[in-house]
């Protein structure tokens, strides 16, 4: 099946279309929506668009090389599915991924490598494929398929383009998008001045995370109610405290992951819009004006660079580096 034929899916179809012509397609993409939404036919679409014989940015379904990827014999186009007894796909599976897609094309132009239903990936599985999505293979595109993006590590989440096969919000729970938006869109209306512009995002990310650390201590310390066990030994009251502390740390950080995933979103949306992406593929379609006003002073390679920005910041995080100084680089990193 080529573009032209996804009736319910045209956005989608014409926007992986141009990026083919601009040759700006991403090295890794989540196609995430409900079971049965195309989003496993788009994949095979892409992969025969990719090394069609007779066409340069489609497929023609006729050619050796349209009918070996229809058929799941193309040497090129590497599928992992769940284990059928078990449903989850596992590290020897992801191994065997790993070893296809970094050899060099044997028959066609591009490696693809699609993981069916990859929210089936156990934890020592999802380490592994972090590792081929933090050093993609050259000429190499790999698509995720998922109808429950939110049991991916947030880690493989954020290394993906993603592209919504259904409604908007399915990806990533946003408790915070509503604080967040406003800063963004300051951003996105400020002057050149881009390192002043960034420590003012800086200073408003800040702001807003010091609010949500408070709101989550103040709402712990209610529920355990130190006071209570006011009579009990030092010790023990010591032990409680420390469980109550680590509590509001791993909220904090959990927290601290969303409002980095919905700042990488919107990041991404404005990557989309360099590409000159329908709005039906945005993530944030009711901040397309402030996306565009950013998109309109960037190119692909710095829109690019900005998720990297992003991602520079939650890896540090990760690594324990203090949270000022990880922002202040990663953030620093901005070009607007």
């Amino acid at each position: 099946m080529s573009f032209n034929n996804y009736n319910e899916q045209t956005a989608i179809a014409g926007q992986l279309q141009r990026s083919l012509k601009r040759g700006r397609l991403a090295h890794a993409y989540l196609f995430h929506g409900p079971h049965g939404s195309d989003k496993e036919a788009m994949a095979r679409t892409l992969a025969k668009a990719l090394n069609c014989l007779k066409k340069t940015h489609d497929c023609c379904d006729s050619c050796d090389s349209c009918r070996r990827i229809d058929a799941g014999v193309h040497p090129d186009v590497y599928w992992v599915r769940p284990e059928s007894k078990s449903r989850r796909i596992t590290v020897e599976q992801i191994r065997e991924f790993g070893n296809a897609v970094n050899l060099k094309p044997s028959l066609g132009r591009v490696k693809v490598g699609v993981l069916v239903d990859a929210d089936c990936l156990g934890k020592e599985a999802s380490n592994a494929f972090l590792k081929t999505l933090e050093e993609p293979p050259a000429q190499t595109i790999i698509i995720l398929l998922t109808a429950e993006p939110q049991r991916l590590l947030p880690t493989i989440l954020s290394r993906c383009l993603k592209i919504s096969f259904g409604p908007r919000g399915a990806l990533v729970a946003a408790p915070y998008r509503t604080q967040l938006l406003p800063l963004l869109a300051k951003f996105s209306t400020a002057d050149g001045q881009r390192v002043v512009n960034a420590y003012q995002l800086l200073a408003d990310l800040a702001a807003l995370l010091r609010q949500i650390q408070n709101e989550i201590r103040q709402r712990v310390e209610a529920e355990t109610n130190l006071d209570r066990y006011e009579k009990l030994e030092l010790k023990v009251q010591e032990n409680l405290n420390n469980q109550m502390e680590a509590r509001i740390e791993g909220k904090y950080r959990a927290a601290r992951e969303k409002v980095l995933e919905e700042l990488y979103t919107w990041f991404s949306d404005v990557l989309l819009c360099v590409t000159g992406a329908d709005e039906e593929l945005l993530a944030y379609p009711e901040q397309a004006g402030a996306l565009h006003a950013v998109a309109d002073r960037l190119t692909y390679p710095q829109a690019a660079a900005n998720l990297d920005a992003i991602e520079q910041v939650r890896d540090a995080l990760i690594s324990n580096i203090s949270e000022p100084l990880a922002l202040e680089v990663g953030l620093l990193e901005l070009s607007q």
